[in-house]
């Protein structure tokens, strides 16, 4: 699979919009959040907010899978968010996301299963305790979309 590892040694603010995300059917909910956000004005208010003092390599809209890289559960929380460090606006709340070494991949079709059933398994990586992040890139920017894994090396 085609991968880089990313390090990124500061934490950072991710304000957004959190939602309930039924597991089972995260693949057919999760693009419909987006597509509502669209309808609602809520991604043109997160496109303006990830233009205010840029710093990283993640300035642009996120989508943050529940708060540890393992999700369990029937349910689990997923925020459509941005980097982000001014006061949030109403309706919104924040998240810290801790600094970590990531594994980075471009999206595409079945690559969160090839993650965790091909790569990890025999990548020398354990998953670390940060969310699972997917970052959605301007239009014009190659890749599209990736997917950011927080890991650390396996010590067995």
């Amino acid at each position: 699979m085609e991968y880089r590892i990313e390090n990124l040694d500061f934490e950072f603010e991710v304000a957004g919009v959190k939602k309930r995300v039924e597991t089972s059917k995260a693949f057919e909910i999760v693009p419909k959040l987006w597509n509502e956000a669209e309808k609602n004005g809520l991604l043109k208010q997160l496109i303006d907010m990830s233009w205010e003092n840029p710093k990283c390599k993640l300035e642009s809209l996120l989508g943050i899978s529940g708060e540890t890289s393992t999700i369990e559960g029937d349910e689990f929380n997923y925020m459509l968010g941005v980097r982000y460090e001014s006061t949030i606006p109403d309706g919104m709340e924040k998240i810290l996301i801790p600094k970590s070494t990531w594994a980075v991949f471009p999206n595409g079709k079945n690559v969160w299963k090839r993650i965790y059933t091909e790569w990890l398994p025999t990548s020398g990586y354990d998953l670390a305790d940060a969310p699972c992040i997917e970052c959605f890139y301007p239009p014009g920017h190659m890749p599209h979309s990736e997917i950011w894994v927080p890991v650390a090396v396996d010590i067995k």
